[in-house]
């Protein structure tokens, strides 16, 4: 009884995949588990360089770390990242699987160890208030004339 039950389950594995430890946790957390997990930012800080500074400043501090980055966003918009982490010698990954979501909530990078740290809080607004307001302040205060002259301007 218990070889057909190690043959089905052989046979599952084989058609399935291995099945993943805490599936909802891993696809939150771009394939790791929570507890090894530094710094957290979501596709729309991403895209919206909201804790730019607060990820540098993280990759410093954490020189053992490595990053994985969210495949679903475009590429221009991880550029800064991948070049920040490229340029601490920070090794990173790139996860696309459907299996990690695509929405502005999801998570759009994680900085984290191979081990358990448990670190609090993770969230780059949290973990780095100042960076994160400072880059949020100066896109709210300029005007949608000044920003227009910026685009066109080349800065």
């Amino acid at each position: 009884m218990a070889d057909k039950d190690d043959l089905t389950s052989h046979l599952d594995n084989a058609i399935y995949g291995t099945p993943k430890l805490h599936p909802d946790e891993q696809r939150q957390y771009l394939g790791t588990f929570r507890e090894r997990v530094s710094l957290r930012m979501t596709i729309q800080q991403v895209t919206d360089q909201i804790g730019l500074a607060g990820f540098k400043a993280e990759l410093k501090a954490n020189p053992d770390f490595h990053v994985i980055f969210n495949g679903h966003i475009d590429s221009q918009a991880l550029s800064p990242y991948m070049q920040a982490a490229s340029a601490a010698k920070i090794e990173f990954t790139i996860v696309q699987d459907a299996f990690y979501g695509d929405q502005p909530t999801s998570s759009g990078l994680i900085v984290a160890s191979d081990h358990a740290i448990d670190a609090y809080p993770i969230d780059v607004t949290q973990k780095y208030p100042e960076t994160s307001s400072a880059t949020q302040n100066t896109n709210e205060k300029k005007s949608f004339g000044d920003r227009l002259k910026d685009l066109f301007s080349g800065h």
